[in-house]
Formats: structure tokens, sequence, C-alpha cells
């Protein structure tokens, strides 16, 4: 079996590569690799599950250091990133999927960019590797979902959204990564 189907880089983000994955199927169920050095050199540290209920929506947010490998385990999450890298010819670009456990795959977002997902299905779980340890939100920015420069067309118009992304800043507001 191999790894993965197709590779998408985008052209919208430099750095942000979308992997479908090859998948083994027969009567007990199906197989597929999440993380594999074929994807990426990136050293992971922590891996993280979050788990939501349809219509939440988490994010925007990132630091300068941190990449992040992430996939759907289950149901299906609209996916968001924006190039905060001041330096990167891709600066407040911002790119999104859908990503569901039906059509495996991963998606690599590099360090400086920022990320948002909104759940689409009854329970979502939404399984991410981080390149470096969480040091909590006060060492992340936290961008309006909503910000109307980065103009995400969100599957839904009024989410579930933490206290944090109730009060996040807009991306007028943030100062880049450098």
């Amino acid at each position: 079996m191999k790894t993965v189907k197709k590779i998408y880089e985008s052209k919208k983000i430099d750095g942000l590569v979308k992997f479908d994955l090859d998948t083994f199927n027969d009567f007990r169920g199906d197989i597929w690799t999440i993380y594999s050095k074929e994807y990426t050199d990136f050293t992971f540290v922590a891996d993280k599950v979050s788990i939501s209920r349809f219509g939440v929506l988490r994010g925007f947010h990132g630091d300068p250091n941190t990449a992040k490998l992430v996939t759907c385990i289950s149901g299906q999450f609209q996916f968001a990133v924006v190039d905060l890298r001041k330096s990167s010819k891709t600066f407040e670009n911002c790119e999104h999927f859908l990503i569901n456990d039906g059509a495996p795959s991963i998606i690599i977002v590099p360090a400086g960019c920022i990320n948002a997902h909104l759940s689409l299905s009854e329970r979502c779980v939404f399984f991410y590797k981080w390149s470096q340890e969480y040091r909590g939100p006060n060492d992340q920015v936290t961008v309006a979902w909503n910000d109307s420069k980065i103009s995400v067309p969100w599957m839904i118009t009024r989410p579930i959204l933490s206290e944090r992304d109730l009060h996040a800043k807009q991306m007028c507001d943030v100062k880049p990564f450098d």
C-alpha cells in the first residue's frame, strides 16, 4: 500500500501542503497512515486531539514557531489557514479545505501561519501534531474567525465560539510574525 495518492502544494500559501492519503479497505474497515517522513521532515513533539460538536469553530490561532500536521479522524470539518509571516511572498493569503474521514488527507501547516477549523458533523475529531510544545493562548495570536480581510466563506454563519474566539482581534490589529 502506498501512503500518498495525491499531493497538493498550495499556490496561495508558501509551504502549505495537502496530501490525499491512500487507504486500504476490506471487510474489517479502513487503514491509513497519518504521519510518515514521506510527508515532511518536521520533527513533531506533541500530538493533540480536539473533539467538537456540530457548529463549533476553533481559531484562528497560531504562533511564529510551530508547524502542524492536521487531519480529520472522524466526521467532517472546514479548515482554513492564513499566512502571517511578514517576509513571506504569500503574506496574509488564506486557503481553506473541506476535510473528512471518508477521504483521508493531511495538511502540513508551516510555522508562522494561523489556522481555524469548523465542525460540520455531529461529532468531529480533529487530530494534529505540533513541532513545538503548546505554551498556552498568551503565546499565540488569536484572529477573528469572520475578519473581512481573511474573508473565509464559512459554511455556517453563526458558529459556536469560545470566549477567546469571541474576543479575538482583527487582522489589522495583529502584529505579523517576523
